[in-house]
């Protein structure tokens, strides 16, 4: 049914309980997954405390890992942009079956100054969306 997933994170660990959900639909479908990262080109406070390119990077490097630990293939890739605007132009360019992410991503004011990127990316996106809310 699914042949891509794409699973967007953000390197947090509310993330943590959509990329187990991705890639056991992976696993049941002997789908591929598509581990995606978008680096906000919006400097925030929540910046400033971490790396977000660094970030990025673990959080498909993660999803990799535990998609080679259970032999599904996995490609990765990290941009910078607009979160679910990236989401939206990477899941058409790989003809991705279903995306699925979590609700809540970082926390505190990236929130409040982009919106939830979960929500827009339901809003307006022509495929499937499995939201997945954090196990918290």
């Amino acid at each position: 049914m699914y042949e891509r997933i794409l699973i967007p994170t953000d390197g947090s660990e509310n993330v943590d309980h959509a990329v187990e959900n991705g890639i056991a639909i992976a696993e049941r479908f002997g789908a591929t997954v598509y581990a995606f990262a978008v680096v906000p080109y919006v400097v925030t406070r929540d910046h400033i405390r971490y790396d977000p390119e660094a970030v990025a990077e673990r959080g498909v490097e993660d999803i990799e890992e535990r998609c080679d630990e259970k032999g599904i293939d996995v490609v990765t890739e990290v941009r910078k942009g607009e979160p679910f605007e990236e989401i939206l132009s990477y899941s058409d360019e790989n003809d991705i079956g279903v995306i699925v992410m979590g609700t809540h991503g970082r926390t505190g004011l990236d929130h409040v100054l982009i919106g939830s990127t979960a929500e827009r990316v339901v809003r307006h996106a022509p495929i499937p969306v499995l939201t997945v809310r954090s196990k918290d």
